[in-house]
């Protein structure tokens, strides 16, 4: 018999165990579109370690854990079990850089093709020249590919938020602008006609971009200047309301 999974009040008790994780990697010289050095690729995690399980209560603990629903990943290494609870990847561009911004981008999947209104009638640096005055706080765009949380951790007064800022704390540091495309990706490919759906589950991840100081910008591509205050007003309101679990 599968263990229960941790209710939501459970849950938070282990908020302050979570680590941060990063990976990157960018080309030393290009041999093609797809590898211009000036472009970062990265991927972000929250792991939650386990315990080494000493004793009965520490066991079933871990146990619960592992139910269904609890992380998005588990893996197992000589320290020990963790778990993946939210993901974030993406890329970012060095605008003084790179080489062909329009080019490199179409080098990769599709989904990076939503941000190409970024760079449209391009100004100063390639940038849109309505997001210009992001580059004073910086001379990179950061693109949010993809964002999942475990199921279990939805709906608990923000934690994928936090999460996300903490994150971006890290990726955004040089960020003239930071992008999203906000879609909810868990919808099945063969469930996707059903618009009505569709557009109930694609409000709630924009409202969920927009507490976090993010705005729609051009054809569902939602932008966040860092030399602005919303996003960093947001990210303290979260650990506001989170200071007891932190």
């Amino acid at each position: 018999m599968t263990d229960a999974a941790p209710s939501g009040a459970d849950l938070l008790m282990y908020l302050n165990r979570l680590e941060l994780r990063f990976d990157s990697s960018a080309s030393l010289v290009a041999s093609d579109a797809h590898d211009d050095p000036a472009t970062l690729e990265w991927h972000c995690r929250a792991v939650l370690p386990l315990w080494e399980p000493d004793d009965e209560e520490t066991e079933a603990a871990n146990a619960r854990l592992l139910a269904s629903g609890v992380s998005l990943a588990q893996s197992s290494h000589d320290e020990g079990q963790e778990l993946t609870i939210l993901s974030m990847s993406g890329l970012t561009v060095d605008l003084w850089r790179v080489g062909s911004i329009s080019v490199s981008l179409d080098a990769r999947d599709a989904d990076y093709a939503h941000f190409m209104p970024l760079f449209e009638k391009a100004g100063e640096l390639g940038l849109h020249p309505d997001l210009e005055e992001g580059l004073v706080s910086g001379d990179q765009v950061v693109i949010i590919d993809r964002v999942r949380i475990a199921q279990a951790w939805r709906g608990l007064g923000g934690v994928g938020r936090l999460l996300i800022g903490r994150l971006l704390r890290w990726v955004a540091g040089q960020a003239a602008l930071v992008a999203t495309h906000p879609y909810p990706i868990d919808i099945p490919v063969d469930e996707r006609e059903d618009t009505a759906r569709e557009a109930r589950d694609k409000d709630v991840v924009q409202r969920t971009w927009r507490s976090l100081g993010f705005e729609p910008f051009r054809e569902d591509v939602w932008v966040m200047q860092p030399h602005l205050s919303a996003h960093g007003d947001a990210v303290e309101r979260l650990e506001t309301a989170f200071t007891q679990h932190l």
